[in-house]
């Protein structure tokens, strides 16, 4: 007696399942080496335009030392160069996380209305200068979505009814309610009376890097806007139609669903037109010291050049992590500012020595990094940094919360015993 078995199909079923293995790991290490290369190209563009649109700034805001006209406006050409260098730099990496599935959404109910104007505040100096209307509907509802995403998503659908337009051209921002795919929804609507789409562009409106052929015409922009646009849609449940007709105009409108809870709070001003006063008390200096830690020089210059705006504030400097830790257990500060890419050990080994440290226990510490990748962001928050800022640095955001943190500090030091 004797058995006989034919292997051949397991044999080939186990080598198919041994390849699929492979291929899994080996897409794994791509996407992984994808992601560090893009986060160092991110921090290593990032720093220099933070040196950049920082002294830009500082320029056009020194009244004591103010410029001529026609020198103020050489500094406002270095600025706009730099802010349109940044956008693309974040317009390449959203693409990267959308394409490779890890931009961290987080859905919430969003009033509809204060996020609409906040979107068209930000479009309207460059609708001015390109002579173009704007025009505002306002709604009264809530739709379940990412309040920054879904303001990144109208943001570049109206940047681009102004870009595309015509000198005398209108653009309508809306939204309405409305039953879609069975599910209570809003329509977010922008319209534009200018050039239109043809058949054959629309066919290819939402491939990357295509611009349609405006890249012949001086129209600044590297054709993925609309790319990162749909998918940010569709990663929020939503999805985008489009209709144009050449010479006619063209509306893009964003289905989401509706969101039946109290909406969500309304984001602060990033793009204020002038950097904001002080909000702390006048009768005496604000008892805030900062500790911040940081190896570039041109930084700490320019961090040094903010805090000076507010008077009352000490802020103390340290070129690595290890002497930093040192100086915060020595004098503790109110606050501290962490570089995350520090010569000897990084932010995140800071941070922990910080935290065992009960001295410091409860204050906070603050993230200050061009590691602007979103993970980046994710990863920080998740080890215990209070807030994570990014560079270049917003001025405006960061002399608000420089000013609600000194503030915090007053009340706590009139609480104090004598």
């Amino acid at each position: 007696m004797g058995i006989h078995l034919d292997v051949t199909e397991q044999a080939e079923q186990r080598a198919r399942a041994e390849q699929a293995l492979r291929d899994k790991l080996t897409a794994q290490r791509e996407s992984q080496a994808k992601s560090e290369f893009m986060a160092r190209i991110s921090h290593e563009l990032r720093t220099p335009l933070n040196a950049v649109l920082g002294f830009a700034q500082l320029i056009e805001h020194d009244g004591a030392n103010s410029l001529a006209p026609a020198q103020l406006e050489r500094v406002a050409h270095i600025r706009s160069a730099g802010e349109h260098l940044l956008a693309l730099i974040g317009d390449v990496l959203d693409l990267s996380a959308t394409e490779a599935g890890t931009v961290p959404i987080a859905l919430e109910p969003v009033d509809i209305d204060a996020l609409l104007s906040d979107v068209i505040e930000w479009v309207a100096e460059p609708a001015q200068r390109a002579r173009v209307s704007l025009h505002l509907e306002l709604s009264g509802g809530r739709v379940q979505a990412d309040p920054r995403r879904l303001r990144q998503v109208l943001s570049n659908l109206l940047s681009n009814a102004v870009k595309y337009n015509r000198a005398g051209g209108d653009v309508w921002l809306s939204a309405r309610s409305a039953s879609h795919d069975g599910q209570p929804s809003w329509a977010l609507s922008v319209r534009d009376n200018g050039r239109g789409l043809s058949r054959e562009q629309r066919a290819h409106l939402f491939e990357s890097f295509n611009r349609l052929g405006a890249e012949h015409e001086g129209i600044e922009g590297m054709g993925i806007g609309l790319t990162i646009v749909r998918q940010l849609a569709e990663l929020m449940g939503g999805h985008i139609d489009v209709h144009s007709d050449a010479g006619l105009g063209s509306e893009f409108v964003v289905w989401l669903r509706a969101a039946d809870a109290v909406p969500g709070a309304r984001a602060d001003r990033i793009d204020a037109p002038a950097l904001p006063g002080s909000a702390l008390a006048t009768d005496e200096p604000a008892p805030l010291t900062i500790l911040y830690i940081e190896d570039n020089p041109v930084n700490v210059i320019l961090v040094r050049e903010l805090v000076a705006l507010r008077p009352g504030i000490a802020l103390r400097c340290e070129v690595n992590g290890l002497s930093g830790v040192a100086q915060a257990l020595a004098e503790p500060p109110d606050v501290v500012l962490i570089d995350m890419q520090l010569p000897d050990i990084d932010g995140h080994e800071v941070l922990r020595r910080l935290r065992a440290a009960p001295a410091l226990a409860g204050r906070p510490m603050i993230a200050l990094s061009a590691n602007g990748m979103p993970e980046d962001i994710a990863h920080a928050e998740a080890a215990g940094f209070d807030a994570y800022w990014t560079k270049p640095i917003d001025f405006y955001r960061f002399l608000t919360d420089l000013d609600t943190l000194a503030v915090a500090a007053q009340r706590r030091a009139s609480f104090q015993p004598a």
